[in-house]
């Protein structure tokens, strides 16, 4: 049975398959979890980096991570990702 963030990727991001959603869907939960015991957002960016996520899921994920009312969800969650430390030293 497809978690909740699994469902709602299904619902909310066209062409994935169930499987698919519910392993980003996974990833968000196990981002969401390390971002409330305090660890900051570019040491998700890293750990995500770590896992072979690619530039286009990281800023998927991230914008899953990002408050549902910020204004421009998809341009932050893009600058978070492209702007990461464990983005950018990998660039030079």
């Amino acid at each position: 049975m497809p978690s909740h963030t699994a469902e709602e990727l299904l619902a909310r991001v066209h062409g994935l398959t169930p499987e698919r959603a519910q392993q980003i869907g996974d990833q968000i939960d196990e981002c969401r979890q390390l971002l409330d015991t305090n660890i900051d957002m570019d040491t998700v960016q890293q750990h995500l980096k770590d896992q072979g996520v690619s530039i286009i899921q990281a800023i998927l994920i991230t914008t899953r991570l990002l408050d549902d009312d910020h204004p421009s969800r998809l341009r932050a969650a893009r600058e978070i990702v492209e702007c990461s430390p464990a983005r950018t030293h990998s660039a030079a």
